[in-house]
């Protein structure tokens, strides 16, 4: 599902190369299709996805409806369509099971550098030395919310949300 990626010369993105990314010097009309267990673990293992299954799953919670209307908005956005009965009686489940694991975990919040150690040689004597040099683009950066700001519910249908990403409904176009 990408159109437009950063293409650098001689070198492959490992994520899409996972999913059988076609070569970016040729033009391709089709590529294979393959199914294969790294792919499934890329996902699931994924920062990003996990970042995004969070972020979604805060939105959900803002909404402040009841669990079977949370999952079927769920799938609304992510799937674009409505539940099953079943499907509801499974991801609520699914959602109680990690709120109770979550509630036994404790994350930590991300510390970000603000700053690099670097060490460089003195022009005229040759002497090393070193310094800090200030991440300026750090200063101001906001990061997105991480598992240690969400509640134990909040992560539970986090896991909810990751495994909507990670269905091949939601991965493949008919």
């Amino acid at each position: 599902r990408s159109i437009y990626g950063l293409k650098l010369r001689g070198l492959l993105d490992p994520w899409q190369e996972v999913f059988n990314a076609p070569s970016p010097d040729l033009s391709c009309e089709r590529r294979e299709s393959s199914t294969v267990t790294p792919q499934a673990f890329a996902l699931f293992n994924n920062r990003q996805v996990s970042q995004r299954s969070l972020a979604l799953a805060m939105r959900l919670e803002a909404l402040e409806l009841d669990q079977g209307e949370t999952i079927a908005q769920a799938f609304l956005l992510t799937l674009g369509r409505p539940p099953t009965e079943a499907e509801v009686a499974a991801f609520m489940e699914h959602w109680r099971a990690m709120t109770n694991r979550h509630q036994t975990l404790d994350f930590q919040a991300d510390v970000l550098p603000t700053s690099i150690p670097r060490e460089a040689l003195e022009e005229n004597t040759g002497e090393p030395f070193h310094y800090e040099e200030p991440l300026e683009v750090a200063a101001e950066f906001e990061p997105d919310a991480s598992f240690a700001d969400a509640t134990p519910r909040t992560r539970g249908l986090a896991e909810v949300c990751l495994v909507l990403f990670n269905s091949n409904e939601f991965l493949y176009l008919d």
